[in-house]
């Protein structure tokens, strides 16, 4: 507020603070198990559809509807089915994709994302490999060019990770911590990449 001062105890541990609270550690078993996670939420998605698509649908409902109602997405004029709603010309940053909307297209989202990181870190721990430090510009570049994914949706990755888990009614989270951290470096990736590097990559 204005007008106020701020005391921080223990001040000159603010950077590293900070640091650490936008760093992600990703190493190749952490992939392993986001590989297994993904494998559990698409048995589940695909047995939800089967016996109970109407949790899917409303998920997908919700998603769309918040988009409407905050101004982010245009409803057809002729159709007031939620099927046929189509993005504004202008539409906003915050507008989440239309292509990780659906459950299932998330989860194929995320497996290219995370077989892309494990590739990565294998052109690292070969014979020729070592320490390699690049750019969140250079970073996505490449992952752009390799997997053919798009910069917008990575930027929604953890928050769509997080409402799918809802929908699911996943109990124990610690079983995709691994996941999720791979979502928030894909968030955290997408968000900084432009302009002035924020922060850099390093893989070993």
């Amino acid at each position: 507020e204005a007008e106020s001062i701020i005391v921080f105890d223990e001040a000159h541990n603010i950077d590293s603070v900070c640091i650490e609270a936008l760093s992600v550690d990703i190493h190749e078993r952490s992939l392993e198990q986001a590989t297994r996670s993904l494998g559990r939420l698409s048995s589940e998605v695909s047995r939800i559809k089967a016996h109970d698509r109407s949790r899917l649908q409303n998920e997908y409902n919700n998603l769309v509807s918040g988009l409407i109602d905050r101004g982010l997405l245009n409803r057809a004029a002729n159709d007031g089915t939620l099927g046929s709603n189509i993005l504004s010309t202008d539409v906003l940053d915050q507008a989440v994709p239309g292509n990780i909307r659906r459950a299932e297209h998330f989860i194929a989202f995320m497996k290219k994302i995370v077989e892309h990181l494990k590739a990565r870190l294998r052109t690292v721990s070969g014979p020729n490999g070592g320490v390699q430090c690049e750019t969140p510009l250079a970073f996505l570049h490449r992952m752009m060019n390799n997997t053919s994914l798009e910069a917008k949706p990575l930027k929604f990755a953890y928050s769509r990770l997080n409402s799918l888990l809802q929908t699911l009614q996943v109990t124990n989270l610690d079983d995709f911590n691994s996941l999720t951290d791979v979502a928030d470096f894909a968030t955290l990736l997408s968000t900084y990449s432009e302009g002035i590097a924020r922060f850099a990559i390093i893989m070993e």
